[in-house]
């Protein structure tokens, strides 16, 4: 394939492939695997956890991981996978249940940097201080306008590249189901994917496989569609997925004025952060949500900086704005949200 022999001429000493797991960023790996074949080049698969991805996705994610390692292991290709993680002060319960921020919208998306692209960076420049690398990336133009307006071209920056810039969403299906995987993977379970996440069918009947473009991310993440979890529950027969979205649309509706604080971290008079009762409350109720699915969805260093960040915020962050009285305690949003 052109976009093998386009790779390999890019290659350096030292490589990068961000791979989220998706459609976009799998078929990248593949074909970067594929030019390295018969290289000794180093090559890091950079793979982010954020703690906060749906079940459904993490396990997936999680046997890709053994199957690359296991690919890596009886190859002998010099690769590598590199998992990254926020600190613990950085992570999306603590800043949010911690610190107190509400739920991110368009205009306060303060959680992918610090779960996710931070990370990523830090240890990318770890990897590669001093050293000429290269990185191939999976994005694509016809992804989005903003996408077709800052890609306009396969070589974004002299250490950035990205072979796919021009594939299309039936392209990538295509090479997906119909070039082998070197790792031994014949996709089966990334159709399924994206089949339990989305209500559109961009890759064809004629073709006899109906996948759609969705996208997954955090759980709680009120960017995503709403519709989701819902789907995914439906498709996968585990009503768990139902509580997961009462409690995210709970835990959004928190962030109107009435439960944060009057004053923001800075001083200003304005909705700050979360009152450090709706804090406990919302903690409380994500620990009895843990409870009923089983799934672990908070760690215990979390907790330990959560409280610790209670009690610094007791005092100056617990009294509402008197004009905006709390309404509906997380008790009862929950049970309303329930009926």
């Amino acid at each position: 394939m052109k976009e093998v022999q386009e790779i390999r001429a890019r290659l350096r000493d030292i490589n990068l492939v961000s791979l989220s797991f998706g459609k976009d960023s799998t078929s990248v790996l593949q074909l970067v695997l594929e030019a390295l074949r018969g290289t000794h080049k180093q090559l890091y698969i950079v793979t982010a956890d954020t703690m906060m991805e749906i079940p459904f996705y993490q396990d997936y994610m999680d046997r890709q991981r053994e199957k690359l390692q296991a690919y890596i292991k009886r190859s002998g290709i010099n690769a590598e996978i590199v998992t990254v993680r926020p600190s613990t002060l950085k992570t999306y319960w603590v800043r949010s249940l911690g610190f107190g921020y509400p739920a991110p919208h368009m205009g306060f998306r303060w959680c992918t940097g610090a779960i996710k692209t931070k990370p990523i960076e830090e240890a990318t420049g770890r990897m590669t201080a001093g050293q000429e690398f290269m990185t191939f990336i999976g994005v694509r133009r016809a992804e989005s306008e903003l996408r077709e307006r800052i890609y306009p071209d396969a070589d974004v920056s002299p250490t950035k590249y990205a072979p796919i810039v021009h594939w299309s969403t039936e392209e990538v299906w295509s090479y997906l189901l119909t070039e082998p995987c070197p790792w031994g993977d014949d996709h089966r379970e990334l159709v399924q994917v994206y089949r339990y996440a989305s209500d559109e069918c961009v890759y064809g009947e004629k073709q006899g496989v109906c996948i759609g473009n969705a996208r997954y991310g955090c759980w709680i993440c009120p960017l995503q569609k709403d519709a989701q979890l819902r789907m995914i529950s439906y498709f996968t027969g585990d009503a768990r997925y139902l509580e997961l979205k009462r409690y995210k649309e709970v835990y959004c509706a928190m962030s109107a004025p009435a439960y944060r604080s009057r004053i923001r971290r800075n001083g200003e008079i304005a909705p700050g952060p979360f009152l450090v009762s709706v804090r406990e409350d919302l903690y409380r109720a994500l620990k009895r949500l843990e409870a009923e699915t089983g799934w672990r969805l908070i760690s215990q260093a979390e907790e330990v900086e959560i409280f610790r960040l209670w009690d610094l915020d007791s005092d100056i962050h617990n009294v509402a704005d008197d004009s905006s009285p709390l309404l509906w305690t997380v008790e009862e949003e929950l049970e309303e949200c329930g009926a």
